[in-house]
């Protein structure tokens, strides 16, 4: 198998100045992602906006050359009320998916940052938040917050906005409140930023361009490993669509996935995921013959 095949899916953040660009960048890169800047070696793009789509971000949603993921930074600004501003960015993701035709999701950037970046939440910051437990400051505004009379430094506290904002902070002191230790806060922090929903997102776009890569390297081969290899990246594709595999290993379960995706690639589908049915079938059907199936009538 070629290198080209074995290489992490690469990302390029794009989107308008001052929408978090470079906050969505550190919090990919922290969490694993491949990020690059150069837009002839990407295979996905990021594209970074806030509060709404505007035309200019319409425009590169709909022309990009490659897949396109949409971040709806800040999403901690939505607003209150009901489960909360990431709740209802998430629900306002949801209808811009639909309008745009990109899938979109909702993104907390600096409490992300902070739940991926070792350094941000260090003993200085740790002790500030654990002070607010117990001597609370007023978190109605930044501007209350940052002058309002409290025993945290004015440093201390111009810190933890610029690494936190009001919505972190809130957060962290929340689960300190509740017995969190410093793991414990990174990880809420984490939950309440919808990291782990943007970088689902980034993995299920980025099942087609793990496909084509395989099915560049491998062509028509009928080799055990190709086969295999073809099916599994083709199941990846589908799954990120929505749609569910049989997982079941029996032999008449192989054959009626055979059959079940064999006729799905021939329907009123993409060519993409015809190839893929197809995948999955032929696949399938060598599993069938390995796990000694016969040929028996078909429900």
């Amino acid at each position: 198998m070629s290198d080209v095949v074995g290489l992490p899916v690469r990302v390029r953040v794009v989107g308008r100045p001052g929408c978090g660009r470079r906050t969505v960048t550190r919090v990919l890169r922290g969490a694993g992602v491949a990020v690059v800047t150069s837009t002839a070696a990407a295979d996905l793009d990021v594209h970074v906006f806030a509060e709404t789509v505007k035309p200019e971000d319409r425009h590169a949603l709909t022309t990009s050359p490659r897949p396109v993921v949409a971040v709806l930074n800040k999403a901690d600004l939505t607003g209150f009320g009901g489960s909360g501003p990431v709740a209802a960015a998430a629900e306002r993701c949801r209808l811009l998916s639909e309008r745009v035709g990109v899938p979109v999701y909702p993104l907390a950037g600096l409490a992300a940052a902070a739940a991926v970046d070792d350094r941000i939440l260090d003993d200085e910051m740790l002790g500030a938040l654990r002070r607010l437990t117990v001597d609370p400051a007023d978190l109605g505004s930044t501007d209350r917050f940052a002058t309002g009379r409290h025993a945290l430094p004015d440093a201390v506290r111009r810190r933890l906005l610029v690494d936190l904002d009001l919505f972190g902070i809130a957060h962290a002191v929340l689960a300190l409140r509740n017995g969190a230790d410093r793991t414990a806060v990174i990880s809420a922090l984490r939950q309440a930023s919808a990291l782990d929903g943007l970088l689902a997102g980034l993995e299920a776009a980025a099942a087609p361009v793990r496909y084509r890569r395989l099915t560049e390297e491998f062509g028509d081969s009928a080799a055990e490993e190709a086969v295999a290899a073809r099916m599994a990246a083709a199941i990846d594709v589908v799954q990120a669509a929505g749609m569910t595999v049989d997982a079941d290993v029996s032999a008449q379960a192989h054959l009626r996935r055979a059959v079940v995706w064999q006729r799905y690639s021939g329907g009123p589908v993409s060519r993409l995921h015809s190839r893929c049915g197809a995948d999955i079938a032929r696949g399938s059907l060598r599993l069938w013959e390995r796990a000694g199936g016969i040929p028996e009538a078909l429900p």
